[in-house]
């Protein structure tokens, strides 16, 4: 179980190591109060009380009606300027990783979004474009907003806050200042490309848009990456840090930890690792597997009992009620649980879009020993092959920012939301334990597309069968999380 992570100590945390480590450098301005509810979904009080924290410890400094800027110097006394290159510098690997990334997972995210915006929706994204360019804001800035609407109208819980994290590491607003020394003239496809001739967005250009996409985000990192060799040799005595600095959490916003046991114990059940009519564990010997006090056990077990999945009964126990219709539609007039259900609807969402090019990755590292090992633990109870293949993936995938994107999704998938609407559970003999298998074959005769093709439609499925079941239980926002279509898939095979 995951250590305890309330809002104020998330907020803190990431602000504080942006700045320790130089990703907000001495003298930047942090992003506006209103602008750090928006990206770590939190409250004004509580940005409000993070930012007195940091203030107090000299890290920065406050002002009315005023930005909060950086006053930390991580070593010696430096002008404004020398820190963001000497902290750019160091950092450098890290930042790359993250426009490689950007480049194989952003195009598609972007086009799929547009694909299924709507037309209604994309008006009102083309609308933010033109307020945008109105009030004079810098060019990147318009252009990051208009996207973040593109891939908030997609319906997804994750695309936008992924899409801010890779921002915020991608240091872009350094590199935009000095786009003048990076770009020469005539190459700058960034401001002469026809993208914003919206027609590109259209539904019937879908590839196009994953084309432009692509090969805007390519040569982006091209020129990112000859930048910083210029700076390092102009810098030689600034070293590479060796550590990669990406972090991001697809959890913003849970932070009562009672309400993690409630999730594990909900998916147990769903998996069949405490049956129906089975007593869960005493509380005593619940609140030490879980390292917590018996009366969050007690908090975790009366929202168990409020929701339908357990009957807490005195001196005997508690009971578990197997998953059924009453429960779900109980859990979907509680705000955190259809919450829930669309981080997991998005998770799937997102899965199914991020194969193909985790695959491209990793496919030729995975090697005849690993298959071996794949297969036998296929034998283990309880064993989901496409859980343990996708684990194979992200172990051999060689992006770090992209590992850690790929982990904390899948940690959204909870298996017993699946398996829980069968009444023999996880069973080799489920639908998608035999899909998962036929990938795992496709894997063995080394047929990438095949194997890609697959690993997708397992994720689309279960997608579609949740989502379906949600709508019609009293949450329609399910509807607005598209399943990708294979034709879309296979674009970027």
């Amino acid at each position: 179980m995951e250590q305890k992570n309330r809002l104020f100590d998330f907020l803190y945390q990431s602000l504080r190591e942006q700045i320790e480590t130089g990703l907000l450098p001495y003298g930047s301005a942090l992003p506006s109060m209103s602008q750090l509810c928006e990206i770590y979904h939190v409250g004004m009080r509580t940005v409000r009380e993070v930012l007195k924290a940091l203030a107090k410890e000299g890290l920065i400094q406050t002002a009315e009606r005023k930005p909060s800027r950086v006053i930390y110097r991580p070593s010696g006394n430096h002008s404004p300027e020398e820190p963001s290159v000497r902290t750019v510098l160091e950092h450098r690997d890290s930042i790359l990783s993250v426009y490689e990334t950007m480049t194989i997972l952003m195009p598609p995210l972007f086009s799929f979004s547009a694909l299924v915006c709507g037309e209604e929706k994309m008006q009102h994204c083309l609308w933010i474009l033109a307020h945008e360019k109105k009030v004079r804001r810098n060019k990147w800035q318009t252009y990051s907003m208009f996207l973040h609407e593109i891939l908030s109208a997609s319906g997804s819980l994750l695309f936008r806050d992924l899409y801010i994290s890779l921002e915020l590491y991608a240091q872009i607003p350094f590199f935009w200042e000095r786009r003048g020394s990076i770009v020469r003239p005539g190459e700058n496809v960034i401001s002469h490309n026809t993208f914003w001739d919206t027609g590109l967005l259209k539904p019937e250009n879908a590839e196009e848009a994953l084309h432009y996409f692509t090969a805007l985000y390519r040569f982006t990192t091209d020129i990112i990456q000859e930048h910083l060799k210029i700076l390092v040799s102009e810098n030689p005595q600034v070293k590479a840090a060796g550590k990669n600095v990406y972090s991001w959490n697809a959890d913003l916003g849970r932070d009562h930890y009672y309400m993690q046991i409630v999730r594990d114990i909900i998916d147990k059940i769903g998996m069949g690792l405490y049956k129906d009519r089975e007593f869960l564990p005493p509380e005593g010997i619940l609140a030490g597997q879980y390292q917590v006090s018996v009366s969050t056990v007690r908090k975790a077990l009366s929202d168990l009992n409020r929701l339908g999945f357990c009957r807490t009964y005195n001196v005997k126990g508690t009971q578990v009620t197997l998953f059924n219709d009453e429960a779900t539609f109980v859990c979907m007039k509680d705000r955190t649980y259809k919450k829930d259900t669309l981080l997991y609807l998005s998770g799937l969402q997102f899965m199914a879009l991020a194969v193909p090019p985790a695959v491209r990755l990793t496919f030729d590292r995975i090697t005849d020993e690993i298959l071996d090992s794949l297969a036998q633990r296929f034998r283990e109870p309880n064993a989901i092959p496409l859980d343990l293949i996708m684990d194979c993936i992200i172990e051999q995938m060689p992006l770090y920012p992209f590992r850690i994107i790929l982990k904390e999704v899948r940690k959204t998938l909870h298996w017993g939301y699946y398996f829980s609407f069968y009444a023999e559970g996880n069973q080799m003999s489920n639908i998608i334990n035999q899909m998962g298998l036929q990938a795992f074959e496709y894997l063995c005769r080394r047929d990438r597309a095949a194997f890609t093709e697959q690993l997708s439609a397992c994720y689309c499925h279960i997608l579609t069968f949740v989502r379906n079941f949600m709508t019609g239980c009293g949450l329609p926002e399910a509807s607005d999380i598209a399943a990708p279509d294979m034709s879309f898939i296979r674009l970027y095979i």
